[in-house]
This record gives C-alpha cells, structure tokens and sequence, in this order.
C-alpha cells in the first residue's frame, strides 16, 4: 500500500496553505475553501467543514448526524488537525474511531476524541471498514508538523520518520469482519 503524508512547514501554516494526503488511494484535495478541509477520496474527496463528517458520494453531515444511505458494518475512522500557537509553534493532534456501526458513528468518536486533545476542528483523513485497518502516526521535524497513515503500524511509524522526524508511537487498529 503507498503511503503519503502531510508536512506543513510554520510558514504554510501561517499562510493558512493545506496540503493533504491519504494512504492506499489516491490524494485528497488541497484547494478547499478556508474552514474546509478536504474528505478522503474514497468518500467521494470533496471538501466538507472542518469538524464535520464525511460522507460516501461526496456529502457531509454534521458531527453525531448520519450519513444518507449509509450501510452498517464495522466501521474505524481517523481524524487530524495540525495548528500552530501563539508563540508559531506548529502542533498535532488525532482522533481515532473505532468498531462504529456504521461510518458516521467511527467518524463521530474519531472527531471528538481529535478535538478533545487539541481544541481544534479536526478533519476525516481516512476511513476503513470490515477487517480494515487504519493507524496514525505523528511527529515533528525542525520546522514541522508531519503525520503519516497506513493500514499497519510500522509502515505509519515508517512514513512518519522518514525525514527524519521524531514520530509517536503510532495509534489505531483494526476493524472486525
């Protein structure tokens, strides 16, 4: 499975420049809107408001809402934020959702939990379902903030410190069949 990952440097982050990445598919979009962020492309890769939940065929829905026509399953989802404080320190946060019964419950926990630990509106970056598996990692490098997904662990870790970086140990998991 490739691997892509998100550098922002402090200076993309203070011109409010996203560029955005997702493993196993193709890339998501970076020219969404400000306040937007955009939803992996397997959902259809529009672009939704931060802190909403993406939707299959390019929708979003409102945090704790359902998706339309969603199916059930056993559903695991990512989110991440990157932001810098005060000081121009950039910084990263994650959520993890998992064994949802459907995308937007995975999507809900992932988001609240994102936001729980930074603050921030957090975006979806990846979503797995029916013994899939999705794990981030996050780190930091000189001037930035990176993080890296996959369907394993060590390839995240991998991805995550290629640069260099130092990475936390990654976080996620599997889903059931």
């Amino acid at each position: 499975m490739s691997i892509f990952t998100v550098r922002r440097s402090i200076l993309m982050l203070a011109s409010g420049i996203m560029l955005a990445f997702i493993s196993g598919i193709a890339p998501v979009r970076a020219d969404c809107p400000t306040g937007e962020a955009a939803c992996p492309s397997d959902l259809g890769g529009g672009c939704a408001p931060l802190g909403s939940i993406c939707c299959p065929g390019n929708t979003h829905a409102v945090i704790g809402a359902a998706c339309s026509g969603e199916k059930t399953g056993d559903w695991g989802a990512i989110a991440t934020v990157t932001w810098h404080d005060k000081s121009g320190n950039a910084h990263a946060a994650y959520g993890v959702g998992l064994h949802g019964k459907t995308i937007s419950q995975a999507s809900t926990t992932a988001l609240l939990d994102c936001q729980s630990g930074s603050g921030e509106l957090c975006q979806i970056v990846g979503t797995f379902s029916n013994g899939g598996c999705g794990y981030i990692s996050i780190g930091s490098g000189s001037n930035d903030v990176r993080w890296a997904i996959s369907d394993t662990a060590n390839q995240a870790l991998k991805e995550c410190t290629s640069t260099g970086d130092t990475c936390k140990t990654p976080a996620g998991g599997c889903t059931n069949k």
